[in-house]
């Protein structure tokens, strides 16, 4: 799916059946098989869960609160109304389960998309309570398989997260990547997982439409720009470096681009890699957080390859 396409919504959403209630099936469901891969999308169904021993719950509730879950079991929970609908836009392979509080209701689910879902689950207000991460919580969210996207074929440029901690930090550099036009980013070993549920709220559905690889070593990283013949570029603070506003860089065609860590920045093995610039700015200001330097340095690079086809 295409950067542009990933704007606010507003209600109604297209998901949202005016009055519609969803048919409860009964309790001696809740105990059938689990996964994404067992069940064909045409036995989906609504599964009532309202025991902590579960193993759906204990699953759920596993993946949305460790990240060694969510590798493990290849999935991610998505939570609310502008995240579902960024999900159920794009052209995702795989069905996911739908969870739903079973009271309050939740939002009533249009039958369109109920079948596009592998199964329902049906949760209990306090279970729900137990692995919602929202203050507000609308009350459904998605179980995702957790896959790379396909990024339209697009030819932009690669971001690559060197041990960056901060899920806010992750997150919006996500969603600026997918709003320049980036066409993957690249997370080294260290950085903070970029399928939790706080990057995925922070990425604002930027998560489907790059291609997101995850745990890689420097030498990965090293091998797969020399194979994919970019020039790398890492910001820095210091007398040595370009400015990001020189035309010479060469910004027209696709590069990768380094951020590093918010305290110690990029390693030093990348750096002896990379050509390194910096954001000219007023002296008397501090320098920008690794988000808003990721931003600048995306929405330039983006600037200029305009600039080349006009």
């Amino acid at each position: 799916m295409p950067a542009t396409a990933l704007r606010p919504i507003s209600r109604p959403l297209p998901y949202m059946a005016p009055a519609r209630s969803i048919e409860k099936a009964s309790p001696q469901s809740s105990n059938a098989p689990l996964g994404f891969l067992e069940m064909p999308a045409s036995e989906s169904r609504v599964k009532i869960i309202a025991s902590r021993q579960n193993p759906g719950f204990k699953l759920l509730k596993s993946i949305v609160g460790s990240s060694r879950a969510r590798r493990e079991h290849q999935a991610a929970w998505l939570e609310g109304d502008r995240l579902c609908a960024a999900f159920f836009s794009s052209e995702w392979p795989q069905a996911p389960i739908l969870v739903i509080r079973d009271s309050p209701p939740a939002v009533q689910i249009s039958q369109s998309l109920r079948q596009r879902c592998k199964e329902i689950w049906s949760l209990e207000p306090s279970l729900y309570k137990e692995i919602t991460q929202v203050e507000s919580p609308q009350g459904w969210g998605v179980l995702i398989p957790r896959i790379s996207a396909t990024a339209s074929g697009r030819d932009g440029d690669v971001v690559i997260l060197d041990r960056l901690q901060d899920p806010g930090n992750v997150g919006s550099i996500l969603r600026s990547s997918a709003a320049a036009g980036a066409r993957a980013v690249w997370c080294i070993s260290g950085t903070a997982d970029p399928w939790s549920p706080k990057v995925l709220r922070s990425a604002m559905g930027a998560h489907f439409s790059l291609q997101i690889r995850e745990e890689m070593t420097v030498q990965e990283v090293l091998i797969a720009v020399h194979s994919a013949r970019l020039r790398l570029f890492a910001t820095r603070l210091g007398s040595q470096t370009d400015s990001l506003f020189d035309a010479a860089l060469g910004l027209a065609q696709p590069v990768a681009w380094i951020f590093g860590q918010e305290g110690s920045g990029v390693s030093a093995d990348l750096l002896h890699q990379a050509r390194c610039i910096q954001i000219p700015q007023h002296a008397e200001v501090e320098s920008l957080n690794v988000a808003a330097a990721a931003a600048v340095c995306l929405f330039e690079s983006r600037r200029q390859k305009n600039l080349a086809v006009l």
